[in-house]
């Protein structure tokens, strides 16, 4: 194993359980985040490159409402006993990364928005 292997391993341990069953293999090396995971990293990138494109964010009820299928699709794993399969953790991890960064984000930017009232109205004049 290169110290650049196990830096990355350790890395992602971090943030992922890193189940073999659940990661990615390239040519028979498992990839340091399982497949949860890396769509959620690829979904936060696609999100980028939108804001970078678009230059604007997505509308906060959509994303609200497609981030809660993670959520939806671990609770249904957890009551059904059910594994669930790696590609729907792909899917569903890619929609939390988009829409949840999407919708924190639109979160963040009212708050500001509200501070930023707030100030006004009560600067002293």
């Amino acid at each position: 194993m290169s110290p650049l292997y196990r830096a990355l391993m350790w890395a992602g341990s971090w943030v992922c359980h890193q189940l073999p069953e659940r990661s990615p293999h390239l040519f028979g090396v498992q990839l340091p985040l399982c497949w949860r995971c890396t769509g959620i990293l690829f979904g936060a990138l696609a999100l980028f490159f939108w804001v970078l494109a678009k230059k604007k964010i997505p509308p906060l009820l959509l994303c609200l409402l497609l981030s809660l299928l993670l959520p939806l699709d671990v609770f249904y794993n957890v009551i059904t006993h059910g594994d669930g399969d790696n590609t729907r953790r792909f899917i569903t991890g890619l929609l939390w990364g988009f829409c949840a960064t999407g919708a924190t984000l639109q979160l963040l930017r009212l708050l500001s928005h509200r501070l930023a009232q707030s100030r006004t109205r009560h600067a002293p004049a």
